[in-house]
């Protein structure tokens, strides 16, 4: 208790220089912090978004993504009874994708999903029904928020039509009852979307038989690579991925951010180790006197160590309560900026806060904080205590 009432008092004397001190090691904090987050946020954002369906595996047209091109998988009435043909596969869920045109003011482009209602991982539901559930006579379209904030709602009619780039398309449209509301999943930030059953989608379109991406569940307990490998073989014009293989494809095209997270991480642990050090070395330096004074009169080197190391340890305490406040602060801002990246998923998310990443950053600046005081610490206990009492004299 003395030493603590010591080391509090020490660090009280020098409010100022306390403060900067705190403040930039604060600095640092937050930039570990938000570094540590962004390091992993996209892997395990990108991860998180691929299991929420609830399917294992995605198929698409070979040497292209899904719905980045016009290209589509053919024959998928054949393709997804040859999936479905195998033990391991429990279902498989095709999605066509084009972009309409809605016969409104301006004619806002719409991003139409055609999918099967009773298999499909590409929305959840949050009013309403699915495509199948409107009136007789009806055909039903789930639109999401963006479009509800059109002044569409449950119960109102809408009409798609196609632009023009499908064949024989100029005259294809279709008109539509809203009968649900659903969070699109891979929806980007700011894009309309809807999902209408799959063969409504291809009639207006001229794509019958076709999708652009299937997504495939497993059975419980089924090898994922030996599925792979398998569909791979017997369909070998297309591209099949489990989501652990796409979630590695992703982390080797988002390494820049891992790099660039371990570099500034590493100069913040680097900033938090001088400053502190410098600080300290400046704090001793003043007491060289009162050291050499306590250790005349018996008390130990530990003793004072521990004293320093713990006034370090103060220091270092409030620079990474605020640095936590400070990195959350603005992780929060560089969030909103980002997620306005075009093309990307409003559920991906640069940086995740999860405690383990939160523990790390304070335990690595108060780490960096307690060991850089103990060199100045060590070099005071060592000087010869007769001669730097006699410097110290008046």
């Amino acid at each position: 208790m003395l030493i603590l009432r010591y080391s509090a008092r020490e660090l009280l004397r020098h409010p100022i220089r306390s403060g900067l001190a705190i403040l930039g090691v604060a600095v640092a904090c937050a930039m570990l912090l938000d570094m540590l987050m962004l390091g992993g946020g996209l892997n395990s954002s990108f991860e998180s978004l691929l299991t929420t369906a609830g399917y294992e595996l995605r198929v698409a047209p070979a040497g292209t993504l899904p719905f980045d091109t016009g290209a589509t998988i053919s024959g998928l009435q054949d393709v997804r009874d040859g999936m479905q043909s195998l033990e391991e596969i429990d279902g498989v869920a095709p999605v066509l994708g084009a972009n309409l045109l809605l016969e409104a003011a301006g004619s806002p482009r719409v991003f139409v999903l055609g999918v099967d209602p009773a298999d499909q991982g590409i929305y959840r539901l949050e009013l309403g029904g699915e495509p199948g559930s409107a009136a007789p006579g009806e055909t039903g379209i789930v639109i999401d928020r963006e479009l509800a904030g059109l002044g569409l709602a449950i119960g109102d009619t809408m009409t798609l039509r196609a632009p023009g780039s499908f064949a024989d398309a100029r005259s294809r449209s279709g008109r539509f009852m809203v009968v649900g509301v659903a969070d699109f999943l891979y929806s980007s930030v700011g894009e309309r979307s809807a999902a209408v059953s799959i063969g409504t989608l291809a009639a207006i379109t001229g794509q019958a038989d076709q999708a652009s991406l299937m997504m495939v569940r497993l059975t419980r307990g089924a090898n994922q690579e030996y599925v792979v490998g398998r569909l791979r073989t017997d369909f070998p014009g297309l591209e099949i991925a489990s989501v652990g293989q796409l979630v590695e494809r992703a982390a080797q095209r988002l390494s820049y951010f891992r790099q660039l997270a371990v570099i500034l991480g590493t100069v913040s642990l680097i900033v938090t180790t001088l400053l502190i050090g410098t600080i300290m070395a400046i704090s001793i330096n003043d007491r060289y006197g009162t050291i050499a004074a306590l250790r005349a009169i018996g008390i130990s080197r530990r003793s004072l160590v521990a004293a320093f190391a713990l006034e370090s340890l103060l220091l270092s305490l409030a620079a990474a309560a605020i640095g936590l406040a400070l990195g959350l602060l603005v992780a929060g801002r560089l969030e909103s900026i980002l997620s306005d990246f075009p093309g990307l998923p409003a559920a991906i998310r640069f940086f995740v806060l999860e405690p383990t990443r939160v523990a790390l950053a304070a335990t690595g600046v108060i780490t960096a904080g307690v060991l850089a005081a103990l060199v100045p610490a060590t070099r005071a206990m060592n000087a010869p205590i007769a001669t730097t009492l006699h410097r110290e004299e008046p």
